[in-house]
């Protein structure tokens, strides 16, 4: 199966899944899940809406999504993963750090991957054998550098309850862990640590920093498996940026017992 074909059959999807997300926008009515997460009617439009486009067009691939699980995930080696909102809490503040994302998995490994930013109108977006790109331009991971005063890393909130933390330079929130990956992967950023992240928060995510010289690494060093995450094995911190900047950081972050 060509993958640059089936990148350009979804890319349009992808857009359409955007003009669903902005109808909803500033004026959301938020339920909370027993996770106590946050989920509003637009996340599960959404990822019904491409649900039913997959299926459609790729009737022979698996699907799972956040909100209403899987379909066939044992008859095919290709799985879209599926995150319809990234970022529901910003997307439910009328904050615009919010995605839409769609990633694809090939025996378990990210070959295709959309993150859609409505707001600001900014696709994310490679395959395998591609280079990646913003809307259309071609970015890269940041340089190799001294992770110093003068870098700036994405991580959520909660890693200053959850590490002690030699690193000095500036930290940067946004509530979205596909962003935080993608906004790494342009290389404004010098790298980044991801929390305890599911499978549709990265799937899409993780092809684009692939392709833009980037890569994902749990603290140990050890590479992410993502039939770990597809079955909930294995939920960890992780690294992410340039693998260079990746082993520097590793060396500044120490988990609190």
């Amino acid at each position: 199966m060509d993958i640059c074909q089936i990148a350009q059959e979804m890319r349009p999807v992808v857009y359409q899944a955007g003009e669903i997300a902005k109808r909803y926008f500033s004026d959301v009515i938020a339920e909370r899940k027993a996770d106590c997460s946050l989920v509003t009617v637009a996340d599960r439009e959404i990822e019904l809406f491409l649900k039913q486009e997959i299926e459609q067009r790729f009737p022979e691939h698996g699907v799972l999504g956040e909100e209403f699980g899987d379909h066939q995930l044992d008859n095919s080696d290709y799985i879209w993963v599926l995150d319809p909102i990234d970022g529901t809490a910003p997307f439910v503040y009328e904050l615009p750090v919010w995605c839409i994302s769609v990633g694809l998995l090939y025996k378990k490994k990210p070959v295709l991957g959309f993150v859609y930013l409505p707001v600001v109108d900014e696709l994310y977006w490679a395959y395998e054998g591609s280079q990646a790109h913003v809307n259309d331009r071609v970015i890269n991971v940041a340089e190799p550098c001294e992770m110093d005063r003068a870098t700036c890393i994405v991580a959520p909130s909660a890693t200053v309850r959850g590490f002690s933390m030699q690193y000095k330079g500036r930290v940067l929130s946004f509530g979205s862990a596909a962003a935080h990956i993608c906004y790494v992967a342009r290389g404004n950023l010098h790298g980044g640590i991801l929390m305890r992240v599911r499978i549709w928060d990265i799937a899409a995510s993780a092809a684009i920093m692939n392709a833009a010289g980037g890569t994902l690494r749990y603290l140990n060093n050890g590479e992410i498996e993502f039939g770990e995450l597809i079955d909930g094995r294995k939920m960890e911190p992780f690294l992410i940026g340039q693998p260079d900047n990746v082993e520097k950081l590793s060396g500044l972050l120490v988990l609190k017992a």
